[in-house]
């Protein structure tokens, strides 16, 4: 799938909805293709992950929850990206309070809940600093957490680390359905993307479907990570869905 960028300030904000081209249609299609793709309720929870930072996952997660959210799907958005957490500022949400508070005991599940004002969608933020990550996504308290979410919400869609910049991955996979893979047009080069691939596969963590973000058709066609790309310019066509483990 891919999404063509217009201007810079598409990028942190929600856009579904505003009149946006890129974002209203990019968005509005990659929803359908979630939603199809857990047609039998077993892909609820998706860990969306790029190769390096400053791929557009942020503002792509929080947009497709709205979409999902628009669609009638509970839908809630973690910030699982414990390095630079950023959700709470796209929807303009204070980010105190949250996953590191319920971790220590002093917040329970309904306190660290925020509702955002788009109908269907909460978001939990990371709260105060978590010096260790991995020792939080292995903890039994964080799996229980993440278990009683998924009860309570259609979609749960975590915001992580990139592949390459942090290991978290690994640890996030064992609580998620798999992984929506996002790579930026111009930005993302091929070996960072296969590389990322690899390391998600050889971990045998399932790839979903690819992303292309932040699509700009003048750009050399040197950056893309995959064979396929529009022709025309056109806002997103296609959503390539992974082979699952291996």
């Amino acid at each position: 799938m891919f999404f063509k960028k217009k201007s810079k300030n598409l990028t942190g904000r929600i856009v579904v909805g505003e009149g946006a081209q890129a974002g209203r249609y990019g968005y509005d299609r990659l929803r359908d293709n979630v939603l199809f793709m857990n047609a039998d309720g077993n892909t609820k929870v998706l860990q969306i992950e790029s190769a390096v930072s400053g791929e557009g996952k942020t503002t792509t997660v929080c947009n497709l929850a709205v979409c999902l959210g628009k669609a009638g799907k509970k839908a809630a958005v973690l910030e699982l990206d414990f390095y630079h957490p950023r959700v709470h500022r796209v929807f303009k949400l204070p980010g105190a309070t949250g996953i590191a508070e319920y971790m220590l005991g002093s917040a329970g599940m309904d306190e660290v809940i925020k509702k955002t004002g788009y109908e269907n969608v909460d978001i939990i933020t990371r709260g105060g600093a978590i010096d260790n990550p991995p020792l939080v996504y292995m903890s039994e308290k964080f799996k229980g957490f993440m278990a009683a979410l998924r009860e309570k919400y259609d979609f749960l869609l975590l915001d992580c680390a990139p592949v390459l910049q942090s290991s978290d991955f690994m640890h996030i996979s064992e609580v998620s359905d798999g992984v929506l893979f996002l790579a930026a047009h111009a930005r993302t080069t091929r070996s960072q993307a296969e590389d990322a691939v690899r390391e998600l596969k050889k971990n045998g963590i399932p790839v979903l479907g690819a992303v292309f973000t932040m699509y700009k058709p003048k750009k050399s066609l040197d950056y893309m990570p995959y064979k396929y790309y529009s022709t025309d310019g056109e806002p997103p066509e296609s959503f390539a869905k992974g082979s699952g483990k291996g």
